[in-house]
C-alpha cells in the first residue's frame, strides 16, 4: 500500500499520541519501519501493516494508504520488444 502523506500520518499519530515505537508494536513492524514512513524515505508497506497502522490511529480504511495498482491487465510490450540490444 503506498502512503498517502507522510505528513497526515505523523499527524495522527501525534494527535493519538502513538511513537514510532508503539505504533509499530502494534503493526506489527519496527520502530525503524515506522521512522522510514515518517520521514519520507519509505512509501509504501504491506496491506496488512497498512491496514493495522490505521485501525491503531482509528481512521477509516483508506485514510493513509492507497491499495497499490495491479498490473495484471495492462498491456504490455511484447516479447521482442523486451530484448536487449547488443553492440
Amino acid at each position: 500500500m503506498r502512503l498517502r502523506d507522510r505528513k497526515m500520518l505523523a499527524d495522527y499519530m501525534k494527535a493519538s499520541n502513538f511513537s514510532q515505537a508503539r505504533l509499530g508494536r502494534y503493526a506489527g513492524c519496527s520502530r525503524q519501519f515506522i521512522h522510514l514512513l515518517v520521514s519520507g524515505e519509505k512509501a509504501s508497506c504491506t496491506p496488512e501493516i497498512g491496514m493495522r497502522i490505521e485501525e491503531a490511529l482509528r481512521v477509516l480504511p483508506g485514510t493513509l494508504f492507497l491499495p497499490r495498482e495491479s498490473t495484471v491487465g495492462r498491456a504490455t510490450r511484447p516479447p521482442e520488444a523486451r530484448k536487449r540490444r547488443v553492440a
